[in-house]
Formats: structure tokens, C-alpha cells, sequence
């Protein structure tokens, strides 16, 4: 009898607990999309979910761009709703490649490495505009104060310190002003590509090297300050700015380009910049007209810089 009654008992609590299991069920058994709309749910799932990374070129020491470009990419979420993080590369990296890769969807990055890109899909959204007011900027070289090299024809058989091979202001324009000048690569006494423009001006003023090419507003504040010479100034050139990797949503490309073009960096959006007056885009950025880029395509080519 007892047997009997354990039975009945246990055969009731599971009948009672498979009962409270289904109505559990039932109870989450909801349809979203009469919760909210698709939109909503949309932006609920970007806002989550979905980083875009950015990657660049290094220009002076990766902290200093870190802290310049990071609220730049805070702007970028307040006026697209994406979410945004910086990616930062080894120098030696080809971050050309790694956006054709799909490690970062999008680049800031000069005329150089968007050639090199292209094969890659990758295209520029705006290009940026400098303290001139318009999309250009230029190379100069510079020395110590007292050195006796006083123009470019001074630096056959001296020391020439580039920036980085992929660097458009610190090793493609210098090419090229070389190369005006009639002066080959093997009629200085050596040269060497260092990973920033911070350190190929640290290898003339700690006197390693003869001369050093730098970014135009670099190499002015270093003058400004009686730190070094400029002896040689690269014609009018254009300027980088941010590029797209080959694969993203137009959608998303075309609010990142629309908040790209409305950024004010010296008016209502300058609060929180961090030192942007000393970027390559500080008046903001402009819309491409045409292929601004095609004046380096020969040079490139020249010099065997597209690999």
C-alpha cells in the first residue's frame, strides 16, 4: 500500500512540474517584430553588436595619434549611431593589406597607401583639408642649424632619414623631389626609412643623420622653435585622408562620408580634439573630385613602390 501511494505521489509532482515547464515556455514564446519595428530592432542590434575598426598610418608616435584620432571616431558614433575602434598596427604592418583582409574597414591614411590599396577594393571616402584651406600639403627637409648642407644638391654624398616606405610626405614626395633634383638614391651616403616622422627628426637632431624628411607643419614647428633648418620644399602635392574597405554597406559608407564632410574641427566640433590643429586634416575634410591622386601614379611606378 505505501508503494502504491509513493507512487501516485511522485507520478503527480511530475505531472505538475511538466505542466509549470510548458507554461514557462509558453510564457518567453514572444514575436519581436510586434515588440518593435524593424528599424528599431536594426539600430538594437548595430548599437551591440557591431564594431567598425580603423586603422592608420602612423605619423608621429602611435600614443600621439591614438589620443588625436580617438575622438575623432567619437564624433563618428554620435553622428552615425556605429560603433568605432582603432586598430593599431605594428609599422611594419601593410595596412593596406589588412584592409583588404577585413581587419579594419576603414583607414586614415595618405595617397600612398590608398594606391596601394586599390587592388584591394579599397576606395577614399573624403580627403582631408589643411591648414592652407585646400586639399595639399607639402615635404620639407631639414638639417641641424649649423650644418653646411643648404640646399638639396648639398645632400649627395650625406645621410638622408626617411619616414616609413608606405609614408606619402616622409619617403614617396622626397622621391620625388630627389628625382627632380637629378639625384639618385646611390649618390647619398646612406639613407634609411624610420617608422614615423617623430623619429627620422629625432635621428638629425640627435645627429645620426645629415638631413631628414618631414611633414610640412612638422618640419615648421621644429624651425619655429630653432631646432633645425629647412633647406628644401616639395611642390603643392594633395593630401590624405580616410578610405573604405571593399565589401561595407553603402549605407554605412554613406554616413561615415555625410559625417565626414560636416565635421568642424575648428568650430562646433573642435570641443574634445585632441591636438588636431598638427593632423594632416585640420580644417576637416572634402568630397573627391575626380582621381586626385593621379599625379603620383607615375612616380609610383617609377619607383617600383606598388608591392
Amino acid at each position: 500500500m505505501l508503494r502504491k501511494l509513493w507512487f501516485a505521489t511522485i507520478l503527480t509532482l511530475l505531472v505538475v512540474l511538466l505542466v509549470v515547464g510548458c507554461q514557462k515556455t509558453n510564457s518567453i514564446t514572444i514575436d519581436l517584430e510586434k515588440t518593435v519595428s524593424a528599424d528599431q530592432l536594426k539600430q538594437m542590434v548595430k548599437s551591440k553588436t557591431n564594431y567598425y575598426y580603423v586603422g592608420f598610418d602612423w605619423r608621429l608616435s602611435p600614443s600621439e595619434d591614438v589620443k588625436r584620432y580617438t575622438p575623432l571616431l567619437n564624433y563618428l558614433e554620435r553622428q552615425t549611431g556605429y560603433n568605432f575602434r582603432l586598430r593599431v598596427f605594428p609599422q611594419n604592418v601593410d595596412i593596406a593589406k589588412e584592409m583588404g583582409e577585413g581587419r579594419v574597414q576603414f583607414s586614415i591614411i595618405g595617397p600612398l597607401s590608398v594606391l596601394r590599396a586599390e587592388k584591394y577594393g579599397v576606395k577614399s571616402l573624403v580627403i582631408g583639408i589643411t591648414e592652407n584651406g585646400t586639399s595639399s600639403y607639402r615635404t620639407m627637409i631639414v638639417t641641424q642649424r649649423d650644418s653646411s648642407i643648404n640646399k638639396i644638391q648639398d645632400l649627395r654624398g650625406r645621410t638622408l632619414a626617411f619616414s616609413s616606405r608606405t609614408s606619402t610626405q616622409g619617403y614617396l614626395i622626397p622621391r620625388i623631389m630627389l628625382a627632380q633634383a637629378k639625384i639618385d638614391l646611390s649618390e647619398l651616403a646612406s639613407f634609411e626609412s624610420f617608422q614615423s616622422y617623430e623619429d627620422a627628426a629625432n635621428a638629425v637632431l640627435g645627429g645620426r643623420f645629415d638631413a631628414a624628411a618631414l611633414q610640412d607643419t612638422l618640419a615648421e614647428k621644429l624651425a619655429a622653435q630653432g631646432l633645425v633648418k629647412i633647406i628644401a620644399i616639395s611642390d603643392y602635392f594633395p593630401s590624405g585622408g580616410i578610405a573604405v574597405a571593399s565589401g561595407i554597406d553603402p549605407v554605412t559608407a554613406a554616413a561615415v562620408q555625410k559625417a565626414l564632410l560636416n565635421f568642424q574641427p575648428q568650430g562646433k566640433d573642435r570641443d574634445g580634439l585632441y591636438q588636431w590643429n598638427n593632423s594632416e586634416m585640420p580644417k576637416g575634410f572634402a568630397a573627391l573630385e575626380g582621381d586626385p591622386y593621379a599625379v603620383y601614379r607615375p612616380w609610383i611606378k617609377k619607383f617600383g613602390l606598388l608591392n
